[in-house]
């Protein structure tokens, strides 16, 4: 609309025209975000989402009957408060209306907020497409508006068909200013600040050209359409694809790379003049700005920090900021560069002012990217070229000289190694373990998984008594000689043999359960369980312990029923079974690899691969094939 109330001005009033109708948009999400979630945790949001709706639908309809450029910005300003209001509303309502699906239930409010984004843009083109074969240059505007106004009848219709939302508690709303003068919280997340804000930057700086852009192309309001579905399809596949490609590959290197790439995208955007490669090219931009951002959040999520001061919510702060930045400064940019005939010769070429704002924003957006990448990348002195080649392959690279400089004499080996799993109930170390295990065994090396209690025959019978419920009776410090029975027995026959053969030891559960599980949660001395469980082991220690944390309640939740006699224990036991396991694992930092257990199961094997990569040992043990003939294999006890 603003597009069209000044069609007849210069490039620099339109450009900036545009851009401050964007940026009206964002400043309350950027300004008024708290106060949005302090009124969803206070007012009754069945009410709120329903006054949302009616008052978005009057100020939508009021646009294309008043005709002023004033009236538009400021019911640009109107809408983006109302509609903050309502996504807090919804965030807060979807949990409330499945108590028992709590997590679940706040990633599907962020899809459902969020993801009709790729559908609006491509239903706005189509808009755009019929208003300008059946109107009017002057009213094709108005039809997108009252389709838009049609959208929150709609939706207004289907809130009031909800009888009631819960009451239940609100998830906390960021302040993204107050986030980001508080800083990331960790080292990781300021590198990641960097990357998020140049791909910020690069996503945004073409939203708030775009029109411009498009109509310089030819492209009218429907070109506008078709670019901005080609930005948000590409987001959206650029988000799910994040996390799963190049599973080997280094997280932190992907993310750097991924920041480049789209300013390069950036760049070719900005210097062809041909509308269907300038919708192609912001979809790539897309798909490696939403790569970028899966990728960010997933490095650096830490699910112990509250909601305002977690990593992520500074990441999203700082790409909220940095879009803020891109909205205010390019269409300006755009306006005051103007346009330039370039004569090549047997030709011409139209330099015009968007695409230089483009391309300055693309040379921003590399400049960040590449520092990023030389913050993050944790693969110093392996060139990147092989890297990406192995992990193509589904391998992790290792250079030449690593690999002979670690090989070892063609000798047996008298020790293997030991790698314990540890965590709460139904955080995934079985999974995980036998993931493990897989990998270890593809890449050669024979393998021993175990678990406990109930890895042996004596073994077993303790495993039946310990966690049968009908087991009553059972004193906390019996309960804690029968582990260190059945750990003794497991150390002794299955343990202590396989790893003084040169194999790698798997196993689910060690001795850092019994100090979680009868320490710190039957609040018996840590201590007394740690000398007792030395004497049983002789001391054996993992080389290393994965400990995989996850909320009690959702950890239980996964497991199937019935439940057994540990499984059954109270919440604040499991409470305090996950602390024991965290102070544990802070006093060893060196020998523990800490990892959230919500995230994917892909994610969680490939960062355990690059851990246990760093301890291996040569891959066939010398003397392994002329002992068995054949090669190694894992065995399971």
């Amino acid at each position: 609309m603003v597009a069209a109330l000044t069609r007849d001005d210069d490039l620099s009033a339109r450009a900036q025209a545009v851009g401050g109708t964007l940026v009206l948009m964002l400043l309350p999400a950027v300004l008024l975000w708290p106060l949005a979630g302090l009124l969803a945790a206070r007012v009754d949001r069945r009410l709120m989402l329903l006054v949302a709706d009616v008052l978005r639908l009057v100020v939508v309809v009021t646009v294309p009957l008043v005709g002023m450029l004033a009236w538009t910005l400021a019911a640009a300003f109107l809408v983006s408060c109302l509609s903050l209001l309502w996504v807090e509303a919804a965030r807060a309502s979807l949990p409330a209306l499945s108590p028992d699906e709590e997590p679940r239930a706040a990633r599907t409010a962020t899809r459902v907020v969020y993801g009709p984004a790729p559908a609006a843009a491509v239903l706005f083109a189509v808009v755009a497409l019929v208003a300008d074969a059946a109107l009017s240059r002057g009213s094709r505007a108005d039809l997108a508006l009252y389709v838009t106004a049609g959208v929150f009848a709609v939706s207004a219709a289907a809130v009031a068909m909800i009888r009631d939302i819960p009451a239940a508690g609100a998830p906390a709303a960021p302040a993204p200013l107050k986030v980001l003068f508080q800083g990331p919280g960790t080292a990781a997340a300021r590198g990641t600040g960097l990357a998020i804000a140049a791909a910020s930057l690069a996503a945004a700086a073409v939203a708030a050209v775009a029109r411009v852009r498009t109509g310089e192309l030819g492209g009218g309001d429907a070109g506008y359409g078709t670019v901005l579905a080609g930005l948000a399809f590409g987001l959206a596949f650029g988000v799910f694809l994040g996390p799963r490609v190049l599973v080997p590959f280094s997280r932190r290197r992907l993310l750097g790379l991924a920041v480049v790439a789209a300013a390069l995208a950036l760049a070719v955007l900005a210097l062809v003049q041909n509308l269907v490669v300038v919708v192609f090219m912001t979809a790539f931009l897309g798909v490696f700005a939403g790569a970028a951002r899966s990728t960010a959040t997933a490095a650096v999520t830490d699910p112990e920090a509250p909601e305002d001061t977690r990593p992520t919510a500074y990441l999203s702060s700082v790409a909220l900021v940095g879009a803020l930045v891109a909205v205010i400064a390019v269409p300006p940019a755009a306006g005051a560069l103007g346009s330039h005939r370039l004569d090549l010769g047997d030709g011409a070429y139209d330099f015009t002012g968007s695409s230089a704002a483009l391309l300055i924003a693309a040379v921003v957006t590399l400049v960040c990217g590449l520092l990023a990448y030389r913050r993050l990348d944790d693969r110093r002195g392996v060139p990147l070229v092989p890297d990406l080649r192995a992990a193509v392959h589904g391998e992790i690279y290792t250079p030449p000289r690593e690999a002979a400089a670690d090989a070892p004499q063609p000798v047996h080996r008298e020790r293997g190694v030991f790698i314990a799993f540890e965590g709460g109930e139904g955080a995934g170390k079985t999974t995980q373990a036998r993931l493990a295990a897989i990998w270890l065994r593809d890449h050669g090396y024979d393998v021993v998984t175990t678990h406990e209690p109930g890895a042996t025959k004596i073994g077993m019978r303790l495993r039946a008594m310990l966690l049968d419920r009908d087991t009553t009776g059972l004193s906390d410090r019996a309960e804690t000689l029968l582990y260190a029975a059945d750990r003794a027995d497991h150390v002794a026959n299955v343990i202590k043999p396989a790893m003084e053969r040169g194999a790698i030891v798997v196993s689910d559960r060690y001795v850092d359960s019994s100090l979680a599980y009868q320490g710190f949660g039957r609040q018996q001395p840590v201590e007394d369980i740690a000398r007792v469980n030395a004497w049983a082991t002789g001391g054996l220690v993992p080389d290393l312990t994965v400990l995989l944390e996850i909320p009690p309640e959702a950890g239980l939740r996964r497991l199937p029923a019935p439940a057994d006699r540990i499984e059954s224990e109270p919440r604040d036991f499991h409470e305090r079974v996950r602390a024991g396991f965290r102070a544990l694992a802070e006093a060893d930092p060196d020998r523990y690899l800490i990892l959230d257990a919500s995230r994917p199961q892909s994610e969680l094997a490939r960062e355990i691969q690059y851990r246990i990569h760093a301890i291996l040992p040569d891959p066939v043990p010398a003397g392994t094939e002329d002992a068995t003939s054949t090669f190694p294999a894992i065995r399971d006890f």
